[in-house]
């Protein structure tokens, strides 16, 4: 996301909220911590005293601190904007509670494919009024980390355009797998008729996570369709099921099912099978056990190791010093974004970066 962009939506947001616009000395803070200026070089940008930029910036803190009720301050004012402005699109529940309406994917707006010109309506569409993919990211959490992963990004956009069935993306707990996966969305919704995101965390009976999924469906349907693989083949339909670790059996060899999730086990096999237009995508610590011995191009995995180069957006974010140290400082935490930013914040706050 560019300044510009960030700027604009963080000064829509402060209007709202107080009716007042953000001041040029309070943009130009704000600029500048983007480009990852200190006080000083901004001050003299402005023609300011050090300490007069020092105390404006702490006002500028505390005003967004109020405004995005977050404990907002230099070192992570940059990350908490853009991951609450990309994170804005996900709220598609429109004044009648849960019922998804038309919703316009809009997460990052630099190479966005998503402009007006670009929007086209699916052949395959229901209904003539439906001019945009009918999408349900409601129940999706926060986009928290939008670092880099352009590689594994152009992998699942090729799986896609290959029409693969059934994509399995697993790895550490906090290594990014789902932010990865929303930030995916964000570039290829046009392509679909239909997106929803479930969690499995409370281990529903695959009976209940189906009728749900038939509620989603039937929203813009007039008339029903027998089973789950009916909309798949008829539409051209993306569903996302994180936490998918909880179906399995802890202690066991990996990825064996629970003994009352063992029909999750046929639900995977019929999607990664069956002929039809759709993708499952699955989002697990772990790989299901079967999935070994599905040999076929229509099913993908994708194993999400810590970053190898974007890491240094982190460091940047929270003003370390001492860059000579920032690849060891990587190596030594696998570039686990989760645990970056915590060993970020620890030097940040007890050696003062």
């Amino acid at each position: 996301m560019d300044i510009q962009t960030l700027l604009e939506w963080t000064d829509k947001q402060v209007l709202e909220k107080t009716g007042k616009h953000l001041d040029s000395l309070q943009e130009s803070i704000l600029q500048g911590i983007w480009e990852h200026q200190d006080y000083e070089k901004i001050a003299k940008n402005n023609q300011r005293s050090y300490d007069h930029i020092k105390k404006e910036a702490w006002k500028l803190w505390q005003l967004l601190s109020d405004v995005f009720q977050e404990d907002i301050k230099k070192s992570n004012v940059r990350s908490i904007l853009e991951n609450k402005a990309s994170s804005i699109i996900y709220n598609f529940v429109n004044h009648h509670g849960n019922n998804i309406s038309n919703s316009r994917v809009n997460i990052c707006r630099e190479n966005n494919p998503h402009s007006e010109n670009n929007l086209k309506k699916s052949s395959n569409f229901p209904d003539n009024d439906h001019q945009y993919p009918i999408i349900d990211l409601t129940k999706a959490p926060e986009l928290r980390y939008n670092y880099g992963r352009k590689l594994e990004i152009s992998t699942l956009k090729e799986w896609l355009d290959n029409k693969t069935l059934l994509i399995t993306i697993y790895g550490l707990t906090g290594i990014g797998k789902t932010a990865l996966t929303l930030k995916l969305v964000s570039e290829i919704a046009p392509q679909f008729d239909y997106i929803i995101y479930r969690s499995l965390e409370n281990i529903p009976q695959l009976i209940a996570l189906k009728d749900d999924l038939k509620q989603f469906f039937n929203q813009s349907l007039s008339t029903p369709l027998p089973d789950i693989i009916d909309y798949l083949s008829s539409y051209r339909c993306l569903i996302i099921l994180d936490d998918v670790q909880n179906i399995f059996k802890l202690g066991e060899l990996a990825g064996k099912y629970l003994s009352d999730c063992q029909d999750y086990h046929k639900f995977f096999q019929q999607i990664a099978t069956t002929s039809h237009q759709s993708c499952l995508i699955l989002i697990s610590w772990e790989l299901p056990r079967d999935f070994v011995n599905l040999k076929s191009d229509k099913t993908k995995t994708l194993s999400l190791q810590g970053l190898t180069t974007e890491f240094e957006e982190i460091f940047k974010e929270y003003g370390l010093k001492n860059e000579e140290k920032w690849t060891e400082l990587r190596e030594l935490y696998q570039g686990h974004p989760n645990w970056l930013n915590i060993i970020s914040s620890t030097i940040i706050e007890l050696f003062d970066g």
